[in-house]
């Protein structure tokens, strides 16, 4: 029911190979690589489909080197240069785990080194995997969500630290090949104490506002329990809650001076529900809280309407 959640794993995979990163990479994710490598170089590429690199590793054994970089508009950043913990023949695992600062990267369970995010996290959409390799499989373990302090991204080290990539954090200038769009659309989903619904999608150009509706029923006219709703025209997010066919008290807000959610940007929602109230990340930056009005066990569905194209939708 919930495609987009699971935990991606593929066996026996042609190469070149790129798969989804859904939900977003948060602060515990975890990205699988196993294989045998045959020639001279193969590379994982966290990325996204501006072939914008947020992770680039590149086992070199013409070079006998493991290089970690990454890239921003075409534009390669300062290597950083490891001992090589591969063999050409020989069968291997490598994991890499997000932090809020960095990715440590892990070979047949021995932690090999680190790379510091340069650019935030959740600007990777794509696992790739090409070159010399026989790639037997690749697993993307959602993290924890937690966004720590900080939000999954963490400001660029001093000069001191010997690193000259400009970091430029955003969005995609253009829109990724999402595909379908199912607007309005209401989806299955039971919602109880620690759920969370991933919701991946893209704001179009010129797009006014759209809703997102935790609803009691399978019908346009059931209760809500949450209602989300940003709005570009006023730059304010209204939150509700509707009973018995009547609205309550609206709580209006105005977008966060940070807020990444602009027209013609995609985007990774989450919405946490937690004991007392509702809270909403998207691209892993807090933007919004709604304390419950409904008992969150009696929601059966979401529903999205509006300016948005949807991509995945998921829970866990």
């Amino acid at each position: 029911m919930y495609p987009n959640i699971r935990v991606g794993a593929n066996y026996g995979l042609p190469v070149p190979y790129q798969t989804v990163i859904s939900p977003a990479l948060s602060n515990g994710t975890q990205i699988h690589v196993s294989g045998i490598a045959t020639g001279n170089r193969f590379e994982v590429n966290l990325k996204n489909y501006q072939d914008d690199v947020v992770l680039h590793v590149n086992p070199r054994f013409d070079d006998n080197a493991l290089i970690l970089n990454s890239a921003q508009h075409g534009l390669w950043g300062q290597e950083e240069r490891h001992g090589l913990p591969i063999y050409r023949g020989t069968p291997f695992t490598m994991v890499i785990l997000a932090t809020d600062c960095n990715f440590n990267i892990a070979v047949n369970n021995t932690h090999i080194c680190d790379f510091y995010q340069r650019t935030p996290m959740y600007l990777a959409q794509l696992v790739e995997v090409k070159g010399d390799i026989n790639l037997e499989s690749v697993q993307v373990y959602p993290g924890s969500g937690s966004m720590g302090s900080g939000m999954g991204y963490c400001p660029p080290p001093p000069p001191s630290a010997g690193r000259d990539f400009i970091v430029e954090s955003g969005f995609p200038s253009a829109p990724p090949p999402f595909v379908g769009s199912g607007v309005p659309s209401i989806q299955s989903c039971r919602i109880h104490t620690g759920s969370r619904i991933f919701v991946r999608g893209f704001i179009p150009p010129g797009a006014n506002r759209f809703e997102l509706n935790l609803l009691q029923g399978y019908s346009d006219s059931d209760d809500i329990a949450f209602h989300f709703n940003p709005r570009f025209d006023s730059r304010t997010i209204v939150k509700n809650y509707r009973r018995n066919n009547q609205w309550g008290q609206e709580e209006n807000q105005p977008f966060p001076s940070y807020m990444p959610l602009i027209p013609g940007s995609s985007i990774d929602l989450q919405i946490t529900c937690n004991t007392d109230k509702y809270t909403v990340f998207m691209n892993n930056y807090f933007i919004a809280e709604f304390y419950h009005k409904i008992p969150p066990g009696y929601v059966m569905a979401l529903q999205y309407k509006g300016d948005i194209i949807i991509s995945g939708i998921g829970q866990l």
